[in-house]
C-alpha cells in the first residue's frame, strides 16, 4: 500500500505545506516515486511524520528533533524541561484569566486597562498602581472612597484655572479635613511603601510628574496648600 502526499498529511493530521517543510529540513526522508513521478509513502513515513508532529506539538524546535533519541537520557531531560515550561505557561495563563475576569467585573479596572480613565483622579490612580505596593494602593483607594464630603471632591475636580485665592483656600481647607480623616484611618499613607521593583526615588518622582501632568495649576496650588495645612497639624 502507498499513500500520496495529501493522504499522508491527512492521516497524520497535518498539512501538505508541513510535510514539504519537513522534507526541506531533512526531518522526513523522501519516499520512492512511481513511474508517473508521484511520491509513494509507506507506514515508516507515517510513523516518522507522526513522531515529528508530536514533538512539534510539545514545543520542541525543529532544529532539535534530529538529535532526540527516545532511548537516551537527554530525551527524558528534554521532555522534563518542556513540562516545566508548560507549567510556567499554565501559571501565566491563570494570572491572565484572573486579570480578564477582573476587567469584566470591575469597570474601574477596565478603564485603567484602556490607557486612560478619562479623569485625572483615575489616571493618577493608574500611576499609583504601578509604583505603590498592594497594601498602600488599597489604603489609597479606601481613603478616596471614604471621603464623606463629596462636594469638596467635586469642587476640586471642577476648580477653574482662574479660581481666586479665596476659592482655592476654601477648597484646600475642606480637602485638608477630609484627607486628615482619611489619614487617621490609614496612617500608613503618611509614608506609603513602594513596590518591590520600584525604588523610592523613581516612585516619588513618578507621582510628582503625574500630579503636574494631570492637574491644573489651580488644583496644584490647592494640593500644595493641603500639604502645608497637614504639615502644620
Amino acid at each position: 500500500m502507498a499513500w500520496s502526499t495529501r493522504e499522508l498529511a491527512e492521516l497524520a493530521g497535518t498539512s501538505l505545506r508541513a510535510v514539504r517543510h519537513y522534507h526541506d529540513q531533512g526531518l522526513l526522508p523522501e519516499p520512492p516515486r512511481a513511474s508517473n513521478g508521484y511520491k509513494h509513502y509507506g507506514v515508516r513515513h507515517l510513523i516518522q511524520l507522526m513522531h515529528i508532529r508530536r514533538l512539534v506539538d510539545l514545543g520542541v524546535p525543529l532544529a532539535d528533533i534530529p538529535t532526540l533519541d527516545p532511548s537516551a537520557d537527554s530525551y527524558r531531560e528534554t521532555l522534563e524541561l518542556l513540562a516545566s515550561e508548560a507549567t510556567a505557561e499554565i501559571d501565566r495563563l491563570v494570572v491572565v484569566r484572573g486579570k480578564i475576569a477582573q476587567l469584566l467585573e470591575e469597570p474601574e479596572a477596565w478603564e485603567m486597562s484602556s490607557g486612560t480613565t478619562g479623569s485625572a483622579d483615575g489616571d493618577f490612580l493608574t500611576v499609583l498602581s504601578q509604583v505603590l505596593d498592594e497594601d498602600s494602593l488599597q489604603a489609597w483607594r479606601q481613603m478616596g472612597d471614604s471621603i464623606p464630603d463629596a462636594q469638596v471632591v467635586a469642587d476640586f475636580e471642577n476648580l477653574p484655572e482662574d479660581a481666586s485665592a479665596e476659592v482655592r483656600e476654601d477648597v484646600a481647607v475642606r480637602m485638608t479635613e477630609a484627607v486628615r480623616d482619611g489619614l487617621a484611618a490609614s496612617p500608613e499613607l503618611r509614608d506609603p511603601r513602594f513596590g518591590e521593583d520600584t525604588s523610592r526615588t523613581l516612585g516619588t518622582r513618578s507621582i510628582g510628574e503625574a500630579l503636574v501632568e494631570l492637574y491644573s495649576p489651580a488644583q496644584l496650588r490647592v494640593l500644595a496648600r493641603c500639604h502645608e495645612l497637614l504639615s502644620a497639624g
